[in-house]
């Protein structure tokens, strides 16, 4: 006897789950194993800091690189978030927070970093990053286009002024209007970037972390533990 595998008639209903749903429940899930990693003991971590600055600038120089290699101070809270605070704990800092569904952004406001410098600040996590890995960096948007170019130029002198001139200048195209690449100031364990390129139009970014970070380290082992269980690059979105 053959049996032959129909479809069902377009009046059947199915047990498949609609989108929004399911992304509720990939949500609560998530944020169900982001509060289970609170209960994990955590390291006590420095969150001391020297503020305010000496009057001297080399002084001061040294003073902001100190604060850097643990962490990153907001000046207008005075408040130090170490590097090694995890993922789990990056709320308590939070003003907003947006999932979406490879990755968790934190956005921690308008804030006053470096001696005296502006800007929004974000925290991000991919999904497949435990929660109690710790963020180890942060970033910043600059903007778009010409806006976005005068706050990079703006950036990019007052770290001149502050720490000196860049460690590393790595820059394509240069002119009144464009940047497309990146300055790099690097102090101990620390690094700063200010960079832009060109996607769909210029762009403006800056980050602040530790040199080495274990999160990038954690991604490529994890691609490679898949690439060993067999899957190919072009399965991995590559």
């Amino acid at each position: 006897m053959k049996f032959r595998l129909r479809m069902p008639p377009r009046n059947c209903k199915t047990n498949t789950i609609p989108a929004k749903i399911r992304q509720s429940i990939m949500k609560i899930l998530r944020r169900l194993k982001e509060l289970v990693s609170r209960l994990n003991k955590s390291e006590k971590l420095d969150n001391s800091f020297i503020f305010p600055y000496s009057s001297n600038k080399l002084i001061k120089r040294q003073q902001i690189w100190d604060n850097l290699q643990k962490g990153i101070l907001i000046e207008d809270k005075g408040l130090l978030i170490p590097w090694l605070t995890p993922f789990n704990k990056v709320d308590y800092f939070k003003e907003k927070r947006d999932e979406n569904r490879d990755r968790t952004n934190w956005y921690l406001g308008h804030r006053t970093i470096l001696d005296g410098y502006k800007g929004y600040l974000e925290v991000m996590k991919w999904i497949n990053l435990p929660w109690t890995n710790s963020f180890e960096r942060l970033s910043g948007l600059l903007g778009f286009g010409k806006d976005g170019h005068d706050n990079f130029l703006s950036l990019i002198e007052h770290l001149r002024e502050l720490l000196g001139e860049p460690t590393k200048t790595d820059i394509e195209f240069e002119n009144e209007n464009l940047t497309e690449g990146c300055y790099l100031w690097q102090n101990g364990e620390v690094k700063i970037m200010v960079y832009g390129f060109d996607m769909h139009g210029s762009r403006y970014h800056f980050e602040i972390g530790l040199l080495k970070n274990k999160n990038e380290e954690y991604f490529e082992k994890t691609i490679e533990e898949l690439k060993a269980s067999g899957l190919t690059d072009e399965e991995l979105g590559k």
